[in-house]
Protein backbone atom coordinates (compact mmCIF):
# COMPACT_ATOMS: atom_id res chain seq x y z
CA UNK A 1 0.00 0.00 0.00
CA UNK A 2 1.29 3.67 -0.67
CA UNK A 3 1.99 6.00 2.37
CA UNK A 4 -0.51 8.49 3.25
CA UNK A 5 0.47 11.75 2.97
CA UNK A 6 -0.18 14.54 5.86
CA UNK A 7 0.04 18.22 5.00
CA UNK A 8 1.35 20.03 8.24
CA UNK A 9 0.86 24.00 7.35
CA UNK A 10 2.52 25.06 10.62
CA UNK A 11 4.35 23.93 13.67
CA UNK A 12 1.89 24.07 15.91
CA UNK A 13 -0.92 22.02 13.94
CA UNK A 14 0.53 18.42 14.39
CA UNK A 15 -1.59 15.08 12.96
CA UNK A 16 -1.46 14.58 16.57
CA UNK A 17 -4.35 11.78 17.10
CA UNK A 18 -4.81 11.72 13.43
CA UNK A 19 -0.97 10.14 13.55
CA UNK A 20 -1.97 7.86 16.22
CA UNK A 21 -4.88 6.14 14.08
CA UNK A 22 -2.46 5.65 11.20
CA UNK A 23 -0.15 4.02 13.68
CA UNK A 24 -2.83 1.41 15.22
CA UNK A 25 -4.46 0.70 11.50
CA UNK A 26 -0.45 -0.12 10.96
CA UNK A 27 -1.11 2.58 8.20
CA UNK A 28 1.81 4.04 6.27
CA UNK A 29 2.05 7.64 7.12
CA UNK A 30 4.18 10.26 6.46
CA UNK A 31 4.15 14.53 7.11
CA UNK A 32 5.33 17.28 4.43
CA UNK A 33 6.18 20.04 6.84
CA UNK A 34 4.83 22.69 3.56
CA UNK A 35 5.55 25.87 6.09
CA UNK A 36 9.42 24.72 5.93
CA UNK A 37 9.54 24.64 2.32
CA UNK A 38 8.83 20.41 1.85
CA UNK A 39 8.00 19.50 -1.37
CA UNK A 40 5.34 17.40 -2.29
CA UNK A 41 4.83 14.51 -3.32
CA UNK A 42 3.70 12.94 -7.12
CA UNK A 43 -0.28 12.54 -6.42
CA UNK A 44 0.64 9.28 -7.73
CA UNK A 45 2.72 8.29 -5.06
CA UNK A 46 -0.06 8.48 -2.00
CA UNK A 47 -3.06 6.19 -1.72
CA UNK A 48 -4.43 9.43 0.63
CA UNK A 49 -4.26 12.92 1.51
CA UNK A 50 -4.71 14.96 5.20
CA UNK A 51 -4.46 18.51 5.04
CA UNK A 52 -4.30 19.62 8.79
CA UNK A 53 -5.01 23.37 9.76
CA UNK A 54 -3.33 26.49 10.68
CA UNK A 55 -3.45 29.77 12.11
CA UNK A 56 -3.66 31.44 8.10
CA UNK A 57 -6.29 31.50 5.63
CA UNK A 58 -6.76 29.80 2.86
CA UNK A 59 -6.36 33.23 0.97
CA UNK A 60 -3.28 34.25 2.01
CA UNK A 61 -0.97 32.95 -0.47
CA UNK A 62 1.00 36.24 -0.61
CA UNK A 63 2.08 35.57 2.68
CA UNK A 64 2.44 31.64 2.60
CA UNK A 65 3.12 31.02 -1.09
CA UNK A 66 3.08 26.94 0.11
CA UNK A 67 -1.03 27.38 0.13
CA UNK A 68 -1.44 27.72 -3.44
CA UNK A 69 0.57 24.58 -4.64
CA UNK A 70 -1.49 23.29 -1.72
CA UNK A 71 -4.81 23.95 -3.22
CA UNK A 72 -3.29 22.60 -6.51
CA UNK A 73 -1.80 19.27 -5.15
CA UNK A 74 -6.23 18.81 -3.35
CA UNK A 75 -7.62 19.75 -6.34
CA UNK A 76 -5.37 17.43 -8.18
CA UNK A 77 -5.61 14.28 -5.93
CA UNK A 78 -9.88 14.84 -6.09
CA UNK A 79 -9.41 14.38 -9.76
CA UNK A 80 -8.01 11.54 -9.53
CA UNK A 81 -10.51 10.00 -7.01
CA UNK A 82 -7.46 9.90 -4.05
CA UNK A 83 -9.16 10.17 -0.66
CA UNK A 84 -8.58 13.68 0.71
CA UNK A 85 -9.36 14.91 4.09
CA UNK A 86 -9.06 18.59 4.89
CA UNK A 87 -9.46 19.27 8.52
CA UNK A 88 -10.36 22.92 9.29
CA UNK A 89 -7.53 25.25 7.14
CA UNK A 90 -7.35 22.18 5.48
CA UNK A 91 -11.64 22.07 4.82
CA UNK A 92 -11.25 25.85 3.72
CA UNK A 93 -8.14 24.92 1.33
CA UNK A 94 -9.58 22.31 -0.09
CA UNK A 95 -13.44 24.37 -0.79
CA UNK A 96 -11.12 27.06 -2.39
CA UNK A 97 -9.43 24.46 -4.42
CA UNK A 98 -12.34 22.91 -5.46
CA UNK A 99 -14.24 26.15 -6.78
CA UNK A 100 -15.89 27.45 -3.21
CA UNK A 101 -14.01 30.26 -1.38
CA UNK A 102 -12.73 30.55 1.99
CA UNK A 103 -12.62 34.23 3.63
CA UNK A 104 -12.93 35.75 7.31
CA UNK A 105 -16.30 35.28 9.10
CA UNK A 106 -18.19 37.84 10.54
CA UNK A 107 -17.21 36.20 14.39
CA UNK A 108 -14.80 33.39 15.25
CA UNK A 109 -16.53 30.10 17.04
CA UNK A 110 -14.48 28.79 19.84
CA UNK A 111 -16.52 25.72 21.19
CA UNK A 112 -16.65 22.29 21.96
CA UNK A 113 -19.38 21.16 20.91
CA UNK A 114 -21.52 18.68 18.19
CA UNK A 115 -21.94 20.05 14.47
CA UNK A 116 -25.45 19.39 12.43
CA UNK A 117 -25.62 16.66 9.96
CA UNK A 118 -27.61 17.34 7.30
CA UNK A 119 -29.83 14.44 5.79
CA UNK A 120 -26.68 13.49 3.77
CA UNK A 121 -24.54 14.07 6.00
CA UNK A 122 -26.05 11.17 7.83
CA UNK A 123 -25.85 8.68 5.40
CA UNK A 124 -22.43 9.87 4.93
CA UNK A 125 -19.27 7.16 6.86
CA UNK A 126 -17.84 10.02 7.89
CA UNK A 127 -19.92 12.45 9.31
CA UNK A 128 -22.02 9.42 10.62
CA UNK A 129 -19.36 8.84 13.00
CA UNK A 130 -18.68 12.55 14.10
CA UNK A 131 -22.58 13.13 14.39
CA UNK A 132 -24.09 13.36 18.00
CA UNK A 133 -20.03 13.83 19.38
CA UNK A 134 -18.56 16.75 20.76
CA UNK A 135 -15.79 18.05 19.12
CA UNK A 136 -13.63 21.55 19.23
CA UNK A 137 -14.55 24.10 16.54
CA UNK A 138 -11.79 26.15 16.54
CA UNK A 139 -11.99 28.93 13.46
CA UNK A 140 -12.18 32.28 12.42
CA UNK A 141 -12.66 31.49 8.54
CA UNK A 142 -15.49 30.06 6.97
CA UNK A 143 -16.33 28.65 3.70
CA UNK A 144 -19.04 28.98 1.02
CA UNK A 145 -19.68 25.42 -0.75
CA UNK A 146 -18.01 23.84 -4.53
CA UNK A 147 -20.64 23.92 -7.03
CA UNK A 148 -20.42 20.43 -6.88
CA UNK A 149 -20.40 19.45 -2.98
CA UNK A 150 -22.52 17.56 -0.61
CA UNK A 151 -22.87 19.52 2.62
CA UNK A 152 -22.27 17.36 5.29
CA UNK A 153 -22.78 19.10 8.58
CA UNK A 154 -23.64 22.91 9.85
CA UNK A 155 -23.67 24.46 12.97
CA UNK A 156 -23.38 27.84 14.71
CA UNK A 157 -24.24 29.49 11.12
CA UNK A 158 -21.23 27.64 9.73
CA UNK A 159 -20.76 24.71 6.74
CA UNK A 160 -18.85 22.61 9.20
CA UNK A 161 -18.48 19.67 6.61
CA UNK A 162 -18.80 18.67 2.51
CA UNK A 163 -18.17 15.96 0.47
CA UNK A 164 -16.80 16.08 -3.48
CA UNK A 165 -16.52 12.44 -4.67
CA UNK A 166 -13.74 11.26 -2.39
CA UNK A 167 -12.89 13.96 -1.09
CA UNK A 168 -13.71 15.06 2.77
CA UNK A 169 -13.54 18.56 4.28
CA UNK A 170 -14.76 19.17 8.09
CA UNK A 171 -14.15 22.45 10.05
CA UNK A 172 -13.82 21.15 13.36
CA UNK A 173 -10.69 19.42 14.96
CA UNK A 174 -10.93 15.48 15.70
CA UNK A 175 -7.36 15.40 15.88
CA UNK A 176 -6.70 17.94 19.00
CA UNK A 177 -5.49 16.28 21.56
CA UNK A 178 -6.11 18.03 25.36
CA UNK A 179 -2.75 19.23 25.73
CA UNK A 180 -2.46 20.32 22.12
CA UNK A 181 -5.61 22.78 22.82
CA UNK A 182 -3.72 23.71 26.37
CA UNK A 183 -0.70 25.35 24.23
CA UNK A 184 -2.79 26.87 21.82
CA UNK A 185 -5.09 28.42 24.23
CA UNK A 186 -2.35 29.64 26.73
CA UNK A 187 -1.49 32.83 25.46
CA UNK A 188 -1.28 34.85 22.05
CA UNK A 189 -4.00 35.31 19.46
CA UNK A 190 -5.64 31.92 19.40
CA UNK A 191 -6.67 33.20 23.35
CA UNK A 192 -7.44 36.22 22.18
CA UNK A 193 -9.60 34.82 19.40
CA UNK A 194 -11.38 32.48 22.33
CA UNK A 195 -12.06 35.48 24.43
CA UNK A 196 -13.25 37.64 21.44
CA UNK A 197 -15.73 34.77 20.67
CA UNK A 198 -17.46 34.82 24.01
CA UNK A 199 -15.59 31.66 25.16
CA UNK A 200 -13.62 31.65 28.19
CA UNK A 201 -10.15 29.54 27.59
CA UNK A 202 -9.46 28.17 30.68
CA UNK A 203 -12.78 26.60 31.01
CA UNK A 204 -12.94 25.11 27.65
CA UNK A 205 -9.32 23.64 28.03
CA UNK A 206 -10.96 22.13 31.44
CA UNK A 207 -14.20 20.79 29.99
CA UNK A 208 -12.24 18.84 27.16
CA UNK A 209 -9.21 17.55 28.93
CA UNK A 210 -11.80 15.79 31.37
CA UNK A 211 -13.70 14.63 28.17
CA UNK A 212 -10.25 13.31 27.35
CA UNK A 213 -11.88 9.78 26.98
CA UNK A 214 -14.42 11.02 25.22
CA UNK A 215 -12.45 13.02 22.41
CA UNK A 216 -10.14 9.33 22.06
CA UNK A 217 -13.35 7.62 20.90
CA UNK A 218 -14.39 10.80 18.65
CA UNK A 219 -11.18 10.65 16.94
CA UNK A 220 -11.10 6.92 16.70
CA UNK A 221 -14.41 6.82 15.27
CA UNK A 222 -13.75 9.50 12.78
CA UNK A 223 -10.21 8.38 11.75
CA UNK A 224 -11.26 5.07 11.45
CA UNK A 225 -14.50 5.98 8.69
CA UNK A 226 -11.45 7.81 6.69
CA UNK A 227 -8.81 5.06 7.06
CA UNK A 228 -11.80 2.55 5.75
CA UNK A 229 -12.11 4.84 2.31
CA UNK A 230 -8.27 4.10 1.44
CA UNK A 231 -7.38 0.59 2.61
Amino acid sequence: MKPVVVLQNEPDAPAAYLGDAFDRRGVEWMVVRLDLGEVLPDPDSVSGVAALGGAMGAYDEGEYPFLAAEKLFLATCTEREIPVLGICLGCQLLADALGGRAYLAASAEVIFAPVEPTSDGKKDPIMAALAGRRVIRFHQDTFDLPRDATLLATGGGFNHAFRVGTAVGIQPHPEVTPSLLGSWLADGDARRLAIDSGTDPDALVEAFTAAEAEVKETATAVFDAWIDEIV
